[in-house]
């Protein structure tokens, strides 16, 4: 995996980032290890309709994008290198866990067994709209047991997120009338 250098200036030496326009976002959010930033900040725009919170750096190369859907947050970072760690300040313990997550991606596929849940208003509507973006569904819209009619799909670095919105619990003992 390639990333870009993430240097700061010795007057700035931290990351800093736009602050968000708009509705404030709830205080839960996700990060999210990706393999490019500016790949997955183009698939969370432009198919699964999230908007562009902030970046870092600005411009074309990002290597973090906060990204919006209606309040709620997805972060989208790609892994520094140990240089580029070491450029942003990062302490022994620190790289220490740079590194494990390096040989953790390396060894397979990120995002195996992580789900995200992402309130919509109409799951039906949203799934739709993947439908006609092209975006395939792993799991079609459905009512479940506790009360959420969720769709799930896999975004391009396999994190599975899963859209939902309230929907009326079916009846517990519901079973089919006698003819």
């Amino acid at each position: 995996m390639r990333v870009r250098a993430a240097v700061q200036s010795a007057a700035n030496p931290l990351p800093t980032m736009a602050k968000s326009k708009g509705k404030k976002s709830f205080p839960n959010a996700v990060h999210l290890t990706v393999v490019s930033v500016p790949r997955a900040l183009r698939f969370y725009e432009e198919k699964l309709g999230f908007k562009l919170g902030g970046q870092w750096p600005e411009g074309d190369k990002p290597v973090y994008a906060k990204m919006e859907l209606d309040g709620q947050v997805v972060m989208l970072g790609e892994l520094p290198s140990l240089v580029e760690a070491r450029q942003m300040g990062l302490d022994a313990q620190e790289l220490e866990v740079v590194k494990q997550d390096a040989r953790a991606l390396a060894r397979g596929t990120g995002g195996i067994g992580v789900a995200v849940y992402l309130q919509v208003k109409d799951v039906d509507r949203f799934a739709a709209k993947m439908k006609k973006r092209r975006v395939k569904l792993l799991l079609p819209p459905k009512t479940q047991f506790y009360g959420a009619r969720e769709c799930a799909l896999n975004d391009l670095d396999g994190y599975r997120l899963v859209f939902y919105c309230a929907s009326p619990v079916p009846a517990a003992d519901a079973s089919p009338a006698d003819d």
